[in-house]
């Protein structure tokens, strides 16, 4: 099972290790699931002021994705989320493309403003866009 994993999912799981997205940290080291996410996702999360906010080094951060088991793709181009325009929030059309671009069937986020929406989720399945709770769900029940 192939699971696009979002930046916030990376930042729950730095924040909290005994939360849910930790746990999907496990299922990766345990190779239950494919964990993937792209160059642009790690980009976003080492922008100084969003590990500053997580009271975390720049080191402690790269150390943590270094050891997570994810499978990191290229930075997502303008010319992959071009096509997604008007369908999602801009700022997120890197996520649905990168899940696309490395054959997904998952894209695990905590975003419920912009990405965990009924019409959002309904868009563009056959990708799966769940919360950490409902992707265990899944894997528990599988």
């Amino acid at each position: 099972m192939r699971v696009f994993f979002d930046a916030s999912i990376i930042i729950a799981a730095l924040l909290s290790p005994s939360g849910g997205s930790s746990l999907l940290f496990e299922y990766v080291k345990q190779e239950r699931i494919v964990g993937l996410t792209s160059q642009t996702v790690i980009d976003e999360i080492l922008e100084e002021e969003k590990y500053k906010k997580l009271n975390k080094s720049r080191n402690e951060i790269v150390q943590f994705v270094a050891q997570s088991g994810l499978i990191i793709r290229e930075a997502i181009g303008i010319e992959e989320i071009s096509s997604l325009q008007g369908q999602v929030d801009l700022d997120d059309a890197h996520l649905i493309a990168g899940a696309v671009q490395t054959k997904s069937a998952y894209l695990v986020t905590l975003d419920k403003k912009h990405l965990l929406r009924e019409d959002i989720r309904q868009k563009f399945l056959p990708l799966r866009i769940l919360s950490p709770k409902e992707l265990l769900q899944k894997l528990v029940n599988k």
